[in-house]
This record gives structure tokens, sequence and C-alpha cells, in this order.
């Protein structure tokens, strides 16, 4: 092996030091439940969800050129029975792949993860697919990667090569990884343990720490998406967690707990298909407040939650949601619309996200469009979640019937639909008040916190001037589109 590097540091590069005190979000095959793993649009994703790292998988073409593919062969990248490396790169590329998404380059990942501040943590399948891996690096100038393989032989390759990058021992379960780590001379090791058990993170004790401690020898997790082991997880003095949901890593309101609280209009709707439990777990993972949903009666008297009279926009159907039957609905495609990734997600009933939220000990924010206010209401109380919850509705008679009937439920008010505030107050005793980016004024939201009032701003747009005025207004709740923006600024101040 050719190698133009600088050599391996005897520490680890300050990157990585830098970065203790909180494991790495590496994103495993970049956001790889949102989009088709080991594609540029997953890696865009993992940018977005704020990773630190991302997980790539490395073959060489034909021709000798690093391209980015999980399997030797292209049976479920492609659909195809030959091996990757009967074709040239320029062939691969074009190729028509399962999930529409090409096959990328490693040089494109490279110049991506450059452009968005990313590390890379490449796990190269032999020393034809290094070299090459590094003449890119090289060329590059890119400096912010791991090298990861589950091979103690290649490992010590890699290291009598002078590696000018930190090197990986991946552990598979059963396997001694104090002793494969001597063995390979790894600088880290990467426990391969999620099917160990539910909670493999019990596997790391203190006796685990202590060895890896002694041996000078970071820790990298396997990939984590349950929340209670993510949770546990990001408390142990580990390196890095891999995750296909790196955003879970790095949750918003941990992050950032003086922020105001968000509600995520339709869930995460940018990642995954709006109004489903798909977008809802996303924006949950993210650390985000309140997921807002649309309710609508089915022809069977059930609860939908979808946004239009209709399905046609959102699902691979037609007719009115008031026509159809819940069994009806069930059978619809509403993901493929999003993107073939989520081909076959279906809409759920309000009792799924009630279900949800639950699950996450999070809050939901119900819209009724079309929909009886005693049976929803009737149906959040038998679920135990009346404290967990607000409604709204453009039918103010919807909201008028709740507080006519259910005394306990939180309501909330637009401003810009009435007169003034002190009727938009006196109406319903809203719990919550909206103001938009143009209505918003600090002395209104003094007289609402002054009845007992939270103060929410609306704001379905992507322009980062009007998200950072919203964030200068202070106020309790916003209620946006773009969470992957608002998180931007947030950050920012």
């Amino acid at each position: 092996m050719s190698m133009h590097l600088a050599q391996r540091p005897k520490s680890l590069p300050s990157w990585i030091t830098a970065a203790r005190g909180r494991p790495l979000a590496i994103a495993h095959r970049g956001a790889s439940a949102y989009a088709p793993d080991n594609t540029l649009r997953a890696f865009e994703l993992a940018a977005d969800l704020d990773a630190d790292m991302w997980e790539v998988d490395i073959q060489v073409s034909r021709d000798g050129i690093p391209v980015v593919c999980h399997d030797a062969d292209l049976r479920a990248t492609a659909g195809r029975s030959e091996r990757l490396d009967h074709f040239t790169s320029s062939e691969l590329v074009r190729m028509d792949t399962r999930s529409g998404e090409p096959i990328p380059l490693f040089a494109e990942v490279v110049d991506l993860a450059k452009s968005r501040g990313a590390a890379l943590y490449l796990d190269v399948k032999d020393l034809a697919a290094a070299e090459a891996t590094f003449a890119i690096l090289d060329e590059c100038k890119f400096e912010k990667a791991i090298f990861g393989t589950t091979d103690p032989d290649f490992c010590r390759q890699l290291k009598s090569q002078n590696c000018p990058y930190p090197v990986s021992i991946l552990i598979g379960l059963g396997k001694d990884a104090f002793e494969l780590a001597d063995i390979s001379g790894a600088d880290i090791i990467h426990p391969c343990w999620e099917r160990a058990s539910d909670r493999p993170d019990r596997l790391l004790d203190a006796d685990f720490f202590d060895q890896a401690s002694a041996r000078g020898l970071p820790i990298v997790t396997w990939h984590e998406e349950r929340p209670d082991v993510a949770r546990t997880l990001c408390e142990m003095p580990v390196l890095g967690i891999c995750s296909d949901t790196p955003e879970l890593l790095k949750p918003y309101r941990k992050v950032f707990p003086d922020a105001p609280l968000v509600v995520c209009h339709r869930g995460a709707n940018a990642i995954a298909p709006e109004n489903t439990l798909v977008a809802a777990n996303a924006a949950f993972a993210a650390g985000y407040d309140f997921v807002e949903l649309d309710v609508r009666k089915t022809a069977d008297d059930t609860l939908a939650v979808i946004h239009d009279r209709t399905v046609g926009r959102t699902t691979n159907g037609s007719g009115a949601v008031a026509d159809l039957a819940t069994s009806e609905l069930l059978k619809l495609d509403a993901g493929s619309w999003h993107s073939r990734h989520f081909s076959g997600t279906r809409i759920p009933q309000l009792a799924d996200m009630i279900d949800c939220a639950k699950s996450w000990s999070r809050q939901l924010y119900i819209e009724l469009k079309d929909a009886n206010p005693n049976a929803v209401v009737a149906l959040v109380a038998a679920s135990d979640f009346m404290d967990n919850c607000f409604f709204w509705s453009f039918d103010k008679d919807n909201l008028r019937m709740i507080r006519d009937h259910h005394p306990d439920a939180k309501l909330m008010a637009r401003l810009e639909d009435y007169a003034s505030l002190e009727e938009c107050l006196q109406d319903l005793r809203p719990n919550i008040v909206e103001f938009n980016t143009s209505n918003a004024c600090a002395n209104d939201f003094a007289r609402v916190r002054s009845v007992g009032g939270r103060v929410m701003v609306a704001y379905m747009g992507n322009n980062p001037g009007s998200m950072k005025n919203m964030l200068s207004l202070q106020p309790d709740m916003v209620n946006i589109n773009d969470t992957i923006g608002w998180r931007k600024i947030v950050s920012s101040q």
C-alpha cells in the first residue's frame, strides 16, 4: 500500500479528543431510517439531522474506483446476482437500483462530508479498497476519518502500513473484545452487540470500561435505535454511538433545555411522510415536544389522521376520507408519494398516534378537520392523555363544544381569527394563544401570560431570518414546518 499522508500520530487526533464529554452521533450508513442506506440522500439527511460522523461502506469497482455499497454483490442494491467488482464505476453509478437512488462514488461522499463538516467512519473491505480510499482522502486533504474492520488480520495490515487514521476493530457477539483488540492492535473497539438482548447496554459494565481504560481504548457502539438503550449509552463514557436515526443521539430538548417548546407540523414531514407514525417517531426521536396532526372521521366513524378531505395527494388511493371505511384506508400506501423508501406506510388512527406519543412521554396538538369533537375528546380521555394534548379547529363551534362539555380540555386559539386579543381571550378562555410572524409582539405575549396562558408563534416557511426573529421574541412554543431549519437557528444563538 502506498501511503502519501502523514504517519499515524501516537495519540488520537485532536478532532476526536475535542469531542470527549459527549458521544459522537454516527449515522449508520447515513440516516438510513429515512433514506436508502449508503446513498447521498442518506448522508445529506444525516447532516441535516446534525450527525457528527457518517458510517460508510466501501467496495472497489472493476476499474479500481471506490464506490459506496455495503455488499460485495448487487442483489440487495440492484436485484442483480453479479458481484459489484464485475462492473466499472461508470456502469455502477448509472445502474438502476431498487431504491431509485444511484450508487455513489466515494469521492462524492468525501466532497459532501467536507461541505457539511462531517467526519467519516469507513468500513473498507480489503487492502485494495483501502489503498483506493487513501488516495482519495489524500487528494481531498480529508483528515476526519476512522477506519473500521471486522478482520483482526486486516486491522494489523493497516497498522503495519502506518495507516494515518485511527483503526477500529468491530467485535461480534460471543467474541472477547479485549483479546481481539490485543491481537489486532486496534486503536478503537466497536462492539456490534445490538442483537445481544433488549438491553445490550448492560453488557458495558464497569469492568468493561475499566479494561478499556487500562488499554487506552475508546469505545464505539453498535447501531442503536431503541430510545431507552440510546439514552443510557449517551450517558456512558463512549466515543461514539451508531444509529440509523442519529437525531436520537442529540435530542433538541437535551441539547437546548431552555429553548422554546417545538410543535412539529404534521410530524417531521421534511424527512418522512406527513401525518404518519414514522414522521411522529422521527419528531420525537429528535427531541421535539409536540406533534401536530389532523383528524377526520371515516365512513365507519373511526378517527383517521390525515390532512386533506380526500386521500389522493398523500396516498395511492382516491376518494373522500369520510366515504372510506377504516379497512379501506389501511390498504392505502401513504408513504410512496414522499419517497420510495417509505413504500407501504399506512394512514394511522388517532389512537395509534396517542400510543406513539405516550411511548416517548411526549405530547400532541390535535386539529379537528372533520370529526365529532366529543368523540375525539372521549378517545383522548379514555387513553388517559388529556393532560398531554391540546385541541384546535377552524370551526369555532367545535372548540366551544369542547369547552362546554370538557372544561379540563386544553384549547388553542389564533389571534388572527379575532378582532382583538381581548376578544380572543374571552371567547374560549384558551390555554394557548397562537400568533404568527406578522402579529407577534411582546406586549400581547405579556397579556396572555398574565391570565395563565402560553404563547405560541406559528411559521410554516423556511426563511432563517423569520425564524431568528421568532426566537428573539422568546415565545413559550413554536409551531413550525421546518424543524431542521429551526434547530440550526437555535444552535447558532
